[in-house]
C-alpha cells in the first residue's frame, strides 16, 4: 500500500497532520525536497504552484506526495511529477532575490500566511484522509 505524505515548511500542519515532513527552511526547500522525493519514485497529488501566489507573495509551501507501492522496490520516476516540480523550481528560481522568508515576518504575519496556507491544502488533505481533528 501507498503511503501519503505532507512535505511543508508550515508548522500550523503539525498539530492535525500526523504524515507531515517538516521542512525547516523556504518555500523553494520544500520544492528541492519534494524533487528528491521524486526522484526516488514518489508521485505529486498537490500541484507545486497552487493558490495563484507567486513565490515572492507567500513564505509557506505544502505539497502532498505519495510513495510507490512497494518502496522497497526500485521503480521509475514520474514523468508528470517530475516535469511538475522542475517547473515550480524554474518559477521560484527566477525570483530567489524576493523570495518571502519565514524568519523575515512577524508573528502576526506568519498566522495569516500560515492559515491561508492550511486552508489551500484543507480540501486536498481532506480528500486524501491526512488530517484529523483537533479540540481547540
Amino acid at each position: 500500500m501507498s503511503r501519503k505524505l505532507l512535505v511543508s515548511n508550515n508548522a500550523g500542519f503539525k498539530k492535525n497532520v500526523p504524515d507531515l515532513e517538516f521542512v525547516k527552511g523556504s518555500s523553494f526547500d520544500v520544492l528541492v525536497r519534494v524533487r528528491d522525493y521524486v526522484h526516488q519514485g514518489w508521485a505529486l497529488l498537490t500541484h507545486p504552484l497552487y493558490g495563484n501566489l507567486r513565490p515572492y507573495q507567500h513564505p509557506f509551501r505544502s505539497i502532498v506526495i505519495q510513495s510507490p507501492v512497494k518502496e522497497m522496490e526500485k521503480f521509475p520516476i514520474d514523468a508528470y511529477s517530475l516535469n511538475l516540480i522542475e517547473n515550480a523550481l524554474s518559477v521560484y528560481r527566477s525570483c530567489l532575490d524576493r523570495l518571502m522568508l519565514v524568519s523575515s515576518l512577524s508573528d502576526e504575519m506568519l498566522e495569516d500566511y500560515s492559515c491561508i496556507d492550511r486552508e489551500l491544502l484543507k480540501e486536498s488533505l481532506e480528500k486524501y484522509s491526512m488530517i484529523i481533528s483537533v479540540g481547540e
